[in-house]
């Protein structure tokens, strides 16, 4: 037991030089960076008990304390939403028809400490991960915006184009106001850009913490919500009539489940695809080269639709997730629905979907209902003013590591941008093993180097494409 008391207290001992070590190690910079990310992982912004708008006002300090003047910098809160405010700021280049644009959402998903190992908003850096809710998504991208835009102006650096920043509220919810999609409506002119970068692609790590890929978000789905919905005219429950509006819905949701929409694959995915079967290798890695070379490989299209991720970016889904019917026990149902949750490609209209599910069903009397209809948008184009800097950046910092192309199966601010004709894409140079970041979920974290990195590889980038 001594023997086992005293190893424990030499690796106690080892530990702490560690940790004192890697504190040692971190830069002025990053000390100043490091401040500003705690101080916003510590403003509460959760729709339950929070305020974006004082996490974008004590952003803004950060900002007129840089000596951004009054005017470049603004914190627009919707009417009737006082607690959901933007912070939208400007640095001023020599091209303003030349903008881009640096988004980041500040709102996060609730946290309720009695769940939690740790409080949730307070930063806790821990075995080289810091715990926080939002540590991961989104203020870790929102904290690098702020410090950036904080030393570029202190430095007096002057862009040939604008650079423009918005950290927004209401990506999280649909209880608060989309804070993206009330600047596009009521202040464009701070979020007008020649394109935009935001969340949505991170890094791959293996296991053994090797840099796997780098990931660029091009693209995302587009949420479409529809009902299926069959009337009757009912009656009394002792008399049971062939046309129940509860089994014709029954029989209309089996063909749904059986349907399957066509795979289309953009280059996005195409290139998805080619790039990660060699990292995949295996069989898995064979059907991904297989289809990338031939899209209409029914062969492979099967093998990669088992999985719910491959299957998810290759085609256009639906499912059920609610269902309703009749209106008392002892009565047969004079109405029946369903809600089926889509996800688009973009690309397709509602309207398109809606045809589709009806010729599955084939059943006239089951009504197929637009609920949510969302416009449609077309995938970013990954141009070699996108991807320039992108590649010579990742291959200083991470040399050998291949980029790969991502099209989201979800969806993030980006669908407001790209639907009013802004290209938006996800990068961060954050990397993580899978599922690490446990983002929305309990105990969400981030690695320490990788939120630094993070830092480093957004920052060439920005400078890059802020000279062209």
């Amino acid at each position: 037991m001594r023997a086992i008391l005293a190893a424990t207290a030499a690796l106690a001992v080892l530990a702490t030089g560690a940790s004192a070590q890697q504190a040692q190690a971190v830069r002025p910079d990053q000390q100043a960076f490091r401040a500003i990310y705690e101080e916003l992982v510590e403003i509460d912004t959760s729709q339950a008990s929070g305020s974006c708008t004082r996490a974008a006002n004590a952003m803004a300090a950060h900002l007129r304390e840089a000596g951004f003047p009054a005017s470049d910098v603004q914190v627009v809160i919707p009417p009737n939403a006082p607690d959901d405010g933007n912070l939208v700021a400007v640095l001023r280049g020599s091209s303003r028809n030349r903008a881009m644009l640096l988004l980041a959402h500040i709102d996060v998903v609730d946290a309720r400490r009695e769940d939690w190992e740790r409080d949730p908003y307070t930063l806790v850096e821990e075995n080289g991960y810091f715990y926080g809710r939002g540590s991961a998504d989104d203020k870790a991208m929102a904290a690098v915006w702020v410090d950036l835009m904080v030393r570029l102006r202190r430095e007096n650096f002057r862009p040939r184009r604008d650079i423009r920043m918005a950290l927004t509220c209401g990506e999280e919810t649909s209880n608060r106001v989309n804070g993206v999609d009330y600047l596009i409506q009521n202040h464009r002119e701070w979020v007008q850009a020649q394109f935009a970068l935001n969340e949505g692609a991170g890094g791959m790590l293996a296991e053994d913490g090797r840099y796997v890929a780098l990931n660029v978000q091009a693209g995302e789905k587009i949420h479409q919500v529809y009902t299926l919905e069959v009337t009757n005219p009912g009656g009394h429950s002792s008399r049971p009539r062939p046309d129940n509006a509860i089994y014709q819905l029954a029989r209309a949701l089996d063909r749904v489940g059986e349907y399957q929409f066509p795979v289309e694959l953009n280059p996005v995915t195409r290139a998805y695809f080619e790039r990660m079967a060699p990292i995949v290798g295996g069989e898995l890695g064979r059907n991904m080269a297989a289809i990338a070379r031939n899209p209409n490989d029914t062969a492979a299209q099967a093998a990669l639709a088992a999985d719910p991720s491959n299957n998810s970016i290759m085609r256009t889904t639906c499912v059920a997730t609610q269902l309703e019917g009749g209106h008392a026990p002892n009565a047969l149902p004079q109405r029946a629905r369903a809600t089926l949750s889509c996800r688009v490609l973009q690309g397709h209209t509602p309207e398109e979907v809606q045809a589709a599910l009806q010729a599955a069903i084939g059943d006239p009397d089951v009504h197929v209902n637009i609920v949510r209809r969302r416009e449609g948008s077309q995938a970013p184009q990954l141009t070699r003013q996108i991807m320039g800097p992108i590649e010579r950046t990742a291959a200083r910092m991470w040399p050998g590591t291949p980029i790969i192309p991502t099209m989201t199966p979800g969806a993030t601010d980006g669908r407001f941008l790209n639907t009013a004709g802004i290209p938006t894409y996800g990068v961060s140079g954050m990397f993580s093993t899978a599922g690490e970041t446990n983002a929305h979920g309990l105990n969400e974290k981030i690695r320490v180097r990788s939120l630094y990195e993070g830092r480093d590889f957004l920052e060439a980038i920005v400078r890059e494409y802020a000279r062209r």
